[in-house]
């Protein structure tokens, strides 16, 4: 699975470089006072208004050093900046460590798999589903055969093997990502393929709960809707720092019609009071292990 090589890579995500890369260009040209068409009209042809609206965010392809440096000098950047910005495009030069499941992984995802390699930190509520990180083979195997129920079984190994190796990044010795995973109980009472897969999810989700960088709670039905309203499953994702710059947090959904990132501070700001409501009127570890176990000596009992 080229566990080993996603463990020890320290080459940041390309698409969390190329975001990097537009932030820093933006940044520069609202400081140099320029619009796009003045950025576009300097760089000469070839270039438009939409390309550089692209590159600032995040969507273009490659950028030769050669015109970083062209760029460099239309935005009067610093040096500073300039040598962020270059290591930045190597950095976006490289693959991505999903590469190789490229036919498998869809379009809008891939930037999540390359912000997620990328996280410090992530926080999440899943209200209906144990979330793909936490999930055994079997459970996920269960969901892929009826999501993807056209595919080949050898298709269906193949995304099955992408969700294992996106795994290690939390199951690594080294440095695994942190996770504060909230999930209601509805996801233990929701059975898929049956009592003896549910019972093996809801034991390695209390094996999980033990690891250090893992806390797992559960909302129990008791506690209603803290928020005073129904809302859907969403990861915060808190970010590496990257070729010396910040890194923003980004607040990530998605549903049957594609996924959605929000950047805007006051917007991850609000998911992060909820998720603190939520987490407020969730069990505490322990219970929430005992819950699991206790739900799962039922599904025993039914197998």
């Amino acid at each position: 699975m080229g566990v080993d090589a996603v463990a020890k890579s320290s080459q940041q995500p390309t698409s969390v470089a190329r975001k990097q890369i537009g932030m820093q260009l933006r940044e520069a040209r609202q400081q140099a006072n320029l619009d796009l068409k003045d950025v576009a009209d300097a760089m000469g042809p070839g270039w438009s208004t939409s390309k550089v609206g692209r590159i600032e965010r995040g969507e273009s392809g490659r950028i030769s050093l050669p015109e970083v440096d062209a760029l460099a000098k239309i935005l009067e950047m610093d040096a500073d900046t300039h040598s962020n910005v270059i290591a930045l495009i190597k950095q976006a030069a490289s693959k991505s460590w999903w590469y190789k499941y490229r036919d498998v992984i869809q379009g809008g995802f891939r930037i999540y798999a390359d912000m997620e390699a990328c996280a410090l930190r992530l926080t999440m509520y899943h209200n209906n589903i144990v979330p793909g990180l936490l999930q055994t083979a079997e459970y996920a195997r269960a969901l892929d055969r009826i999501y993807f129920a056209s595919e080949p079984e050898s298709t269906l190994n193949r995304r099955l093997q992408l969700k294992l190796e996106r795994q290690t990044f939390i199951t690594r010795k080294t440095r695994p990502i942190v996770v504060d995973a909230i999930l209601h109980e509805s996801a233990f009472h929701t059975q898929v393929g049956g009592p003896a897969v549910m019972e093996d999810q809801l034991e390695h989700l209390v094996e999980m709960s033990k690891r250090p960088n893992i806390t797992l709670r559960v909302l129990p039905f008791t506690a209603g809707h803290p928020l005073g309203t129904a809302t859907g499953s969403f990861t915060i994702l808190d970010m590496k720092p990257i070729a010396g710059t910040e890194n923003n947090p980004v607040v990530y959904f998605d549903s049957l019609v594609g996924a959605a990132c929000l950047e805007n501070p006051e917007e991850v700001e609000t998911h992060r009071s909820a998720i603190a409501s939520i987490r407020h009127a969730a069990l505490d570890e322990v219970s929430t292990r005992t819950r699991l176990r206790q739900v799962g000596k039922t599904l025993s009992r039914k197998g």
